[in-house]
């Protein structure tokens, strides 16, 4: 009997592009923010990962992305570590970070200009303005106006007021996001 194993190297490539790119402009990256932006990445830029997301403790969170930053690290394409200070975990790229990018590169070369935007928008934001905003975006439908979306976050995220909510609302519709998550919702 033969077993065929399909490895995911276009996931894993991205996650290691979104180390190196944040490492490169001198942003630290944490393990939500790495789950957040992913979750966006698929949400508004239509970037099909293949994960799935459920509604977790701080916001959007999917398993298969923590299981593949593990197997990330394992390949050293990342390096994982607590930082106290940060009150979290710090992910640099690892000594094969490159050569996991390479083995998917025809699909970062495809989405580099939604993580060019994505980073560019939220790279630098805390792992705790990315919660709102991912749950924001998760919780955005075509029929949910703007004060019933507040409302339903503030329902699931009560320790934000309604005026964060709503500020943090207003510039993911400028910046086009919630629109695209509308159209994704679809």
């Amino acid at each position: 009997m033969i077993i065929k194993f399909e490895i995911p190297w276009e996931r894993y490539a991205l996650i290691a592009e979104i180390i190196r790119r944040c490492d490169a402009q001198r942003i630290t990256l944490g393990k939500t923010a790495l789950q957040k932006m992913i979750f966006l990445l698929q949400r508004v830029f239509g970037v099909d990962c293949d994960y799935t997301y459920t509604l977790y403790t701080y916001g959007p969170y999917c398993a298969e992305v923590a299981g593949d930053l593990d197997i990330v690290e394992g390949f050293r394409g990342a390096e994982v570590t607590h930082d106290a200070s940060f009150g979290g975990y710090e992910i640099r790229p690892g000594p094969a970070a490159s050569d996991l990018i390479q083995r998917g590169s025809d699909f970062i070369t495809h989405v580099s200009g939604a993580l060019d935007k994505l980073i560019g928008d939220y790279g630098r934001a805390t792992a705790k303005e990315l919660e709102l905003r991912s749950t924001i975006v998760y919780l955005s439908r075509p029929e949910v106006g703007e004060q019933e979306l507040v409302d339903r976050v503030h329902n699931v995220k009560p320790h934000f007021s309604k005026t964060q909510i709503e500020a943090a609302r207003k510039e993911l519709e400028e910046k086009g996001y919630l629109a695209q998550a509308r159209k994704a919702a679809n």
